[in-house]
C-alpha cells in the first residue's frame, strides 16, 4: 500500500524515532542481513524529522557502515500519520484509476486531518454485482511528511521505491509465519514500543481497525544496550511503578476497543477472537499478564520464527521481515 515508485528486491527499513532496523533478504528469502542502530535522541518524533541536518548525517553514516549506498529501499509509514477507513466509489471505476477518484473527492466527500494526502485504496471484492457502489480501504498519510523522509534517504544515497504500513507487514509475516490462520477468525495485533501502542485489527486477512497511542514515556527513561551481534537491548530507568500504571490504562483502552469493534463496527456479529502481542518493549511477558487477567480472549506472544547466523531474530524485527516480504504475500 501507498506506493510511490516501483516494486524491485530492496532492502527494507523500519525507522523508529529512537532506533533504525535493515533487513535483506534473497530471491529464496532467506534473510541475507539483518543489522540494527540506535538513532541519537532529538532527530525524529512520531516519524517527523526535527533535525534534518543531523538525521542526514546520521543516514550517511549508518548507510556507509552497512554498506548499503545506492540500493533501492522500501519503508514504513510512521504509525502516529497512517488513517484507514472503509470507503465507497462507483462500481463502473477501474481498479488504476480509483486513487485519483479519490484525489479528486479531496475536501468534497473525502475529508482527511491533513493537507496534500499521499493515499492507497485496495478494493475489496464485490458482493453483489449488480451494485452500483464498491468498497475499499483508503490508507492515507501526510504526503510532505513522507516526502521529506523519502528526500533525506536519497540525499544520503539510497533510492527508496515504495512506503508500506506498518501493520500490514505484521500481517503479513504473522500470515507466512502462521499455517494455522483462519480466515473466520478476527486477531487483534497489540504492539507495544518503548514509547507508542499500535492496535491493529485483522478479519478475513484484511485491516479493519488501526489505532495508534502514544505512551507518556521519555526517551531519556530508556538505556540501550548494544550485545556483540549489534542487536539492542532496551532496559528501562524510570519510574516502575508508573510505567505499570501506564501498561494499566492500556488494558482499559484495549477492552474500550475490542468493544467498539464487536458492537459499533460489527453490530455485535463478530468478535476479536485472538490477541497477538508484540513490540520491541522489553517486558511483553508482563503486557501478555496483564491482558490476560484483564480480557477473556486468548492471548499469545509473537515472536519471530526466522534465524540468522544460528541464531533467533528478535521480534523487534518483525514489521522489517514483514516489509520484506511485500510483493511476495499480498
Amino acid at each position: 500500500m501507498l506506493h510511490l515508485f516501483s516494486r524491485g528486491k530492496p532492502i527494507n527499513l523500519a525507522i523508529d524515532d529512537y532506533a533504525i532496523r535493515m533487513v535483506e533478504v534473497g530471491s529464496d528469502l532467506k534473510i541475507r542481513s539483518l543489522r540494527e542502530k540506535v538513532i541519537p535522541s532529538g532527530l525524529l518524533e512520531h516519524g517527523r524529522i526535527l533535525d534534518e541536518v543531523e538525521l542526514y548525517h546520521f543516514m550517511q553514516e549508518t548507510l556507509q557502515d552497512w554498506k548499503i549506498q545506492r540500493r533501492q529501499v522500501r519503508l514504513l509509514a510512521p504509525d502516529s500519520m497512517v488513517i484507514l477507513r472503509n470507503v465507497a466509489f462507483p462500481a463502473h471505476i477501474e481498479a488504476e484509476e480509483i486513487n485519483g477518484h479519490f484525489y479528486m473527492e479531496l475536501g468534497r466527500s473525502l475529508y482527511l486531518p491533513f493537507d496534500d494526502p499521499i493515499l492507497d485504496v485496495y478494493p475489496l471484492p464485490k458482493k453483489d454485482s449488480d451494485s452500483e457502489t464498491r468498497h475499499g480501504l483508503l490508507f492515507a498519510a501526510p504526503d510532505d511528511n513522507i516526502r521529506q523522509m523519502v528526500d533525506l534517504l536519497e540525499d544520503a544515497g539510497l533510492n527508496p521505491i515504495a512506503v508500506d504500513v506498518r501493520p500490514l507487514g505484521i500481517y503479513r509475516y504473522f500470515y507466512n509465519q502462521k499455517a494455522s490462520i483462519k480466515k473466520e477468525d478476527t486477531y487483534l495485533f497489540f504492539e507495544v514500543n518503548l514509547k507508542s501502542v499500535h492496535i491493529s485489527i485483522f478479519s478475513g486477512h484484511l485491516p479493519e481497525f488501526l489505532r495508534f497511542t502514544e505512551l507518556d514515556i521519555l526517551e531519556k527513561d530508556w538505556q540501550a544496550k548494544v550485545d556483540d551481534d549489534g542487536f539492542i537491548e532496551w532496559i528501562y530507568a524510570g519510574d516502575e511503578t508508573r510505567l505499570q500504571g501506564l501498561l494499566m490504562d492500556q488494558m482499559v483502552e484495549l477492552e474500550r476497543i475490542m468493544n467498539f469493534y464487536q458492537f459499533s463496527i460489527k453490530k455485535g456479529e463478530k468478535a476479536v477472537s485472538q490477541i497477538i502481542v508484540l513490540g520491541d518493549f522489553p517486558k511483553l511477558s508482563f503486557v501478555k499478564k496483564l491482558i490476560e487477567d484483564a480480557l477473556p480472549v486468548p492471548v499469545q506472544l509473537f515472536d519471530s520464527n526466522s534465524n540468522f547466523d544460528d541464531r533467533p531474530v528478535p521480534r523487534s524485527f518483525i514489521p522489517a521481515l514483514g516489509l520484506a516480504l511485500k510483493g511476495e504475500i499480498e
